[in-house]
């Protein structure tokens, strides 16, 4: 207690000394030159306290402003964006497994070793990129097949052509998702009875969404050639459109299906398969939480050739193959809601039936019909 009151006292009289003297500079300094303004000179120390004040205004979750400032300068510099529009959207951080943060290019070596960093979400305000760094952001690799392989003047020319052709603000338009595509000479839009020339055109399929839905669009690489995907396009802002990895479609395991329709998923975890043959016959089987719990096909009806031709007549006529690789889904697939997977022998599209209101029209009419059949 005694120590505590000689400090205060101490720290009193040092108080009144530093007025007093400050005091006595500032009266003097008037005295002698009343029209001259004072100059302050900042210290080192006042600068590095400055620096770290500046600094902390860029932390997010911890993420270090150096880190920022060299991911923004490797965007700005890829695509040829000014830094000032880029802005951190989400970070977190991460192990990576591997020297190459599990980006390995091509013929590139990577030491096998544990190393953290970030994994990093950054926009324009109409595109977003993510990136991966070690901690210091030595390392810095922007992950490919997402949305941010999408140079920013192909954006440009596509929120032109979905505001002069849907009617809708540009600045309400924001990419979700672009994914590498080669096209043939019909920009892969599929139409009944046309014949498409075999060439290579590099490209990308984009989904776009506004205000109140959502567009598909298969765009060459310099954004030259842009065709609107009309079959996936106009989910509701109840859906989240996405696309699913080629490795994530398996072909049909019976090659006479001619339709197929898996509910999965949910709190018990099962599966219902509902099957079309080219035969007409339609049946069900589902497969509990274990594979190998695998109930008998249930036969459900068998189809007039009539009734089986004017099914596939109804799949050609809604295009159903410009649906390959489609998802909508909610929030709910999040929730251990049941995701409704329906395929042909070369087209897969997955949808969430709480929202079917919102899917593309296309889809709600191959839904409705393949209902009536059952």
């Amino acid at each position: 207690m005694i120590h505590d009151l000689q400090f205060q006292r101490i720290c009193q009289a040092q108080k009144v000394g530093s007025i007093a003297l400050m005091s006595f500079v500032i009266f003097s300094a008037a005295f002698q030159t009343i029209a001259q303004p004072i100059a302050i000179a900042s210290t080192s120390t006042d600068r590095a306290i400055t620096a770290q004040l500046n600094d902390s205004q860029f932390l997010t979750n911890g993420l270090p402003q150096q880190v920022v400032r060299r991911v923004r300068r490797d965007l700005a510099q890829r695509f040829n964006l000014a830094q000032r529009d880029l802005k951190v959207v989400n970070s977190g951080r991460e192990t990576w497994s591997d020297s190459c943060l599990g980006l390995a290019a091509p013929n590139e070596r990577c030491a096998m070793a544990t190393v953290e960093g970030w994994r990093i979400e950054i926009t324009n305000g109409q595109q977003n990129w993510i990136y991966r760094t070690d901690l210091r952001a030595q390392v810095i690799k922007l992950e490919a097949g997402n949305r941010s392989e999408l140079p920013p003047q192909v954006v440009e020319r596509l929120f032109e052509t979905i505001a002069r052709q849907a009617n809708v603000p540009a600045s309400t338009l924001k990419v979700i998702e672009s994914q590498p595509r080669t096209w043939d000479g019909c920009m892969g839009i599929f139409e009944p009875r046309r014949a498409c020339t075999q060439i290579a055109i590099s490209g990308y399929r984009v989904i776009v969404m506004g205000d109140r839905q959502s567009w598909v669009y298969h765009v060459n690489q310099d954004g030259s050639q842009i065709v609107q995907n009309a079959t996936a396009s106009g989910s509701g802002i109840s859906i989240t459109p996405s696309f699913t990895a080629s490795e994530a479609q398996p072909p049909l395991p019976i090659q006479d299906t001619i339709f197929q329709m898996t509910v999965s998923g949910g709190l018990r975890g099962d599966t219902t398969e509902t099957v079309l043959t080219s035969e007409g016959i339609l049946y069900r089987r589902s497969t509990g939480m274990r594979a190998s719990v695998i109930s008998e096909p249930t036969l459900i009806k068998r189809l007039s050739s009539l009734e089986l031709q004017q099914f596939q007549h109804l799949l050609q006529q809604q295009r159903f193959p410009n649906l390959d690789g489609m998802k909508y889904l909610t929030s709910a697939a999040l929730a251990d809601y049941p995701t409704t997977v329906v395929q042909t022998t070369k087209s897969t599209v997955a949808y969430i039936d709480l929202e079917q209101n919102q899917l593309p029209q296309s889809l709600q009419t191959i839904i409705q019909a393949w209902n009536q059949l059952q």
